[in-house]
């Protein structure tokens, strides 16, 4: 897709149809430069409407709670506002356009944002809008990380380049009950609203099997990848966690996952669409703590996008690096960290891309696919792909196993009750 095109921009500022932006989603997954484009607008505006909403807040809170606020009252306060952000963000979105068309977007390390902007863009940014936490952040560099937390819903995680920002992050304890949540809804012959669908908390409702961690060790971690069954030409990369004994873990703790720019054109880690509300601070004595038990087990996914080509300085294009099959996709590293202890201590693995067929993997990792699959219908997200409630039903019932307590089975019906609520 050519970054000239003006459905770009409407598609960064959520202005299509779900189709178009569905399409466009799949169209700019591989480009890096399109991807630059959509953060950079997205960015911009972003930058705007968050000095929209601190000072709206300190003017609602300086005079009453904002639910106290009604009729002319709450617009008397909030409108001049409103207008002020309205003007600034159009201006900003003008100003985004016409450099696309005249520089063909720069490298993002050329802004010119004034100082102020750019620390307030990054203070917002410290744990990124879901919808923005994109290619590439204006004054980006290598130690750029795509964090996740349990934090406030504010959208979706979509792709994120791996030239720009080749470091993510999860988090090691997934405290959702969302799985609850939506058995509860759909027995009760409702589907559950969007934002009460949270998919690495429906994932983590279930037990998997992965390797006993090695002796002296606290953690085994494990990986995988094949192809993705609701997007074929991408992988599905599944990261696994197995806990040895009970421990006692600080809140920062945490999966640091590289990927490898020159194997991986984008990435989005399917879940933990969060961002840290205003009144959670960002130090360490708010992390809190948390006791594991013996046997616990996380499971994360990543869907990649393999690097197909590689855009120059010049706009020129280069053969990707398909024949280095052995160069690593990924390298994903524990950081454990535990009351009173500041050091880090975990494990580290590669893994490159074996590019296994979904209908050879492991029964576990189809059933969690499943699971994932189904929250991202449940949410209609844009990042649901080809994949059906029936495909749902399939995967789950393929990936069952011996389920001794008989959940996979309970979530095999939920699956069913879904269907017919769907065409009911």
């Amino acid at each position: 897709m050519n970054v000239d095109d003006p459905k770009l921009t409407a598609y960064a500022l959520h202005e299509l149809e779900e189709s178009e932006r569905s399409a466009i989603a799949r169209a700019t997954a591989d480009s890096p430069e399109v991807q630059r484009f959509v953060a950079e607008t997205q960015d911009l505006a972003r930058a705007l409407r968050s000095q929209y909403g601190v000072a709206l807040q300190r003017e609602l809170s300086a005079r009453t709670k904002l639910t106290t606020l009604d009729g002319d009252s709450f617009w008397s306060k909030a409108g001049p506002l409103a207008v002020a952000a309205l003007v600034a963000v159009l201006g900003v979105v003008g100003a985004v356009v016409f450099s696309s068309h005249q520089s063909h977007i720069a490298a993002p390390l050329g802004s010119n944002l004034s100082p102020q902007l750019a620390r307030d863009r990054a203070q917002s940014n410290q744990f990124a809008p879901v919808e923005a936490e994109d290619a590439a952040r204006l004054r980006q560099n290598e130690n750029s990380e795509a964090d996740a937390g349990p934090y406030a819903f504010t959208g979706e995680r979509p792709f994120v380049s791996a030239m720009s920002r080749p470091r993510s992050s999860v988090p090691l304890v997934v405290n959702s009950p969302s799985y609850v949540d939506v058995r509860r809804s759909i027995n009760a012959g409702l589907l559950p609203a969007r934002e009460s669908v949270c998919i690495e908390g429906m994932i983590n409702h279930f037990q998997y099997e992965y390797p006993q961690p090695t002796e002296g060790e606290s953690f085994s971690l494990h990986l995988d990848v094949v192809t993705c069954p609701w997007e074929p030409t991408h992988r599905l990369v599944r990261i696994g966690l197995k806990g040895r004994k009970d421990i006692a873990v600080r809140g920062d703790s945490r999966i640091e996952v590289e990927f490898n720019p020159r194997r991986v054109a984008s990435y989005r880690l399917i879940g933990y669409d969060r961002q840290k509300s205003e009144t959670q601070g960002s130090t360490e004595e708010n992390l809190g703590s948390y006791s594991i038990a013996a046997g616990y087990t996380l499971t994360s996914f990543y869907e990649v996008v393999p690097l197909k080509r590689v855009g120059t300085a010049t706009h020129t294009q280069m053969p990707s690096v398909g024949g280095q099959a052995s160069e690593p996709l990924l390298t994903a590293k524990l950081q454990l960290k535990t009351e009173g202890n500041d050091a880090a201590v975990g494990l580290q693995h590669s893994m490159s891309d074996t590019a296994f067929d979904f209908a050879a993997a492991p029964n576990d990792l189809k059933f969690a696919a499943a699971v994932a699959e189904f929250g991202m219908i449940l949410r209609d997200s844009e990042y649901k792909g080809n994949g059906s409630l029936q495909q749902v039903l399939e995967w789950a019932q393929q990936g069952k196993g011996a389920d001794m307590n008989g959940y996979r089975a309970d979530f095999i019906e939920l699956v069913r009750k879904a269907q017919a609520l769907k065409r009911s």
